[in-house]
């Protein structure tokens, strides 16, 4: 199905016109004309899509108003009519998790689970990173200035579905209605119609882009920018960047709102006045799980029950730990670690999965309990998967990936090392472009290769000297970085395993990887995007906190390779289980913490795989 035809089936217009309906009622007063369409919804609604599967659907015209602003001047909206608003809802409903996870990081407004806490969190972790000087600027006059062709050749890159994007073109073509009753061409976006920010996002994309690669990490928030800088001279510096892109496209900066200035100073953003102490960093918003992950690393130790607790023991029978059996989700052994009869008999009927790891972090398998609901119909059609819809999610997954792989990297890139960073990052970006002609599994490993080649390439500018890292290696890992890697990748291939079997799935057959290597080849295709997102994210910033140092790798006489201490395993266990449970809305309608949304990504794959999802597509990850 494509996207026109999903976006515009009766089912999402009933969905779209509840979302206009529930937005109209926000301020407790509903306007006539939305009484009048609630008066016979069943019916405009069959009508409506109609209309859209016959091609003969004719957009209304825009309603100006203006709305006092605060300061006392008038903002001017171009309304849609109720049905057009229908419409661009249900098309931004379809479209949304395919445009946002393509979006810089530096973006904050109008992205599902993003707003202006988030921003103003951002620009205070920039502060406390040492970023002392900011540009306040804004995009004069932005939505009217917009190049909606320029705007809609973007959309078409990710969206490339000729029904939907000429209908996006007709939505953008309409008339305005004027206050003094005139009719009006459009000129750029129409400030108050459904699918104007999403698409504002889009064009203002590239200027994200250019003012990370050139090393000033930037909070936008619609068309409010701040941006950070380690100098004045600096400032100045981001600001002609910022300058020189807007023009390019056909647009200018606020001159009037703009300055370069310090936190030393003050300034306000978003309705928060910056000063060099205040506001505080506040800590990530945990997701509050039930119960918890038990990573027993102890060499000799025993798990085993008593009195309603799992226990925990040392070699000579200390007690290390007692939690309650409840409050356990899964346990997690590395190395020599046993595991008593009676703790076996409680994880298999109590659908605990426990994860075995050599004592170096290499995944050696699990027990997982014999749970065969819907299982059976989501194996049958894994296997009778026909080729091309496995390369189809093959490419979705390793599209996933790489796309983080990118915001992880501009997430990191500063002014002292952009030189080295910003041409990998765009270097993914073009094997990410190349993964819709590839035409094999092979193919599309060979693009993953050279970009990790690229992306590992440039880790080297992100890390300390002292950990002395020169890219991936493995089997034995060289260094302390990647013994970390090695160690997280591994706890997390588990995580992902018990995902699939726990959505019915064989973590045995891949669509992208091979079982020639006698791993869980589906389970990792479905690690791939959280690589990145959770593992790489961890060693970065405990490397850059010197929370992982030189010292928390070790050496075994007349063994190559280097192994985490124990207090470098505590440190990134620590690090793996605190990015687990942060709270993030990552999917459309879906909120929760990493580690809810790796599940729901295995159900996503089930469906997809079974054919009950339209599209699988990657996380968003800001």
């Amino acid at each position: 199905m494509t996207s026109f035809a999903r976006a515009l089936a009766r089912d999402p217009l009933q969905r779209a016109w509840e979302d206009v309906w529930a937005n109209d009622q926000e301020d407790g007063v509903l306007q006539p004309s939305i009484k009048r369409f609630a008066g016979e919804a069943s019916e405009r609604l069959d009508a409506l899509a109609a209309v859209l599967a016959d091609g003969t659907y004719e957009p209304g015209v825009l309603t100006e108003v203006g709305v006092p602003k605060p300061d006392g001047g008038t903002r001017v909206l171009h309304v849609p009519t109720v049905v057009d608003r229908v419409v661009e809802r249900a098309v931004l409903r379809a479209v949304a998790g395919l445009v946002d996870p393509l979006l810089s990081p530096g973006a904050f407004a109008y992205r599902p689970g993003l707003g202006v806490r988030d921003a103003v969190q951002r620009v205070v972790q920039l502060r406390e990173e040492g970023f002392a000087w900011v540009v306040r600027t804004d995009v004069d006059e932005c939505f009217p200035t917009v190049d909606v062709a320029r705007a809609l050749r973007l959309f078409a890159l990710v969206v490339p579905d000729e029904h939907l994007n000429a209908l996006i073109g007709r939505l953008l073509a309409r008339p305005v209605l004027a206050l003094d009753g005139r009719r009006e061409a459009p000129g750029g976006l129409p400030q108050g119609g459904p699918l104007s920010p999403l698409l504002a996002n889009v064009a203002l994309d590239g200027l994200d882009s250019a003012l990370i690669d050139a090393g000033f990490p930037v909070v936008r928030y619609a068309d409010d920018l701040v941006i950070a800088c380690r100098s004045e001279a600096a400032g100045r510096h981001a600001l002609e960047v910022a300058r020189t892109w807007l023009e390019g496209v056909g647009m200018s900066l606020g001159e009037d709102k703009t300055e370069v200035m310090s936190f030393e100073e003050g300034f306000c953003f978003l309705g928060e006045d910056f000063g060099p102490r205040y506001p505080p960093s506040l800590p990530e918003d945990p997701d509050q799980p039930d119960r918890q992950v038990l990573y027993v690393a102890r060499q000799g130790a025993r798990v085993r029950l008593g009195g309603g607790r799992v226990l925990v023991e040392s070699a000579d029978k200390a007690e290390l730990l007692s939690v309650p059996e409840s409050t356990v989700d899964r346990v997690v052994c590395f190395g020599s670690v046993g595991f008593s009869a009676g703790a076996r008999e409680w994880a298999l009927g109590s659908q605990v999965p426990v994860i075995f790891l050599s004592r170096k972090g290499s995944y050696q398998g699990q027990l997982l309990g014999a749970d065969s609901r819907k299982r059976a119909g989501r194996l049958r059609a894994q296997l009778a998967l026909p080729p091309d819809h496995a390369l189809v999610l093959a490419r979705e997954l390793l599209r996933g990936k790489l796309v983080k792989q990118g915001v992880l990297l501009r997430h990191f890139t500063r002014d002292d090392n952009a030189d080295r960073v910003a041409p990998a990052t765009a270097e993914i970006g073009s094997y990410c472009a190349m993964l819709d002609a590839a035409t094999s599994p092979e193919e599309l490993m060979g693009l993953e290769g050279a970009a990790a080649r690229s992306y590992f390439g440039a880790w080297e500018a992100l890390l300390p000297p002292d950990l002395a890292f020169t890219g991936r290696n493995r089997q034995p890992p060289l260094d302390v970085v990647n013994a970390a890697l090695g160690y997280a990748y591994a706890v997390l291939l588990g995580e992902c395993t018990a995902a699939l079997v726990t959505a019915g799935l064989e973590p045995a057959v891949g669509c992208l990887h091979t079982d020639a290597r006698g791993q869980p080849a589906l389970a990792l295709d479905l690690m791939e995007e959280f690589r990145p997102t959770i593992v790489d994210q961890v060693v970065v910033q405990l490397a850059r906190a010197k929370a992982l140092r030189p010292e928390h790798g070790a050496s075994t006489p007349g063994k190559p390779g280097v192994l985490l201490t124990k207090a470098g395993k505590a440190a990134v266990m620590d690090g793996y289980e605190r990015r687990m449970v942060t709270s993030v809305k990552a999917l459309p309608e879906f909120a929760g913490s990493w580690r809810r949304h790796l599940y729901r990504q295995a159900q996503r794959l089930a469906a997809a795989i079974a054919g009950d999802l339209d599209a699988y597509t990657g996380l968003s990850w800001r």
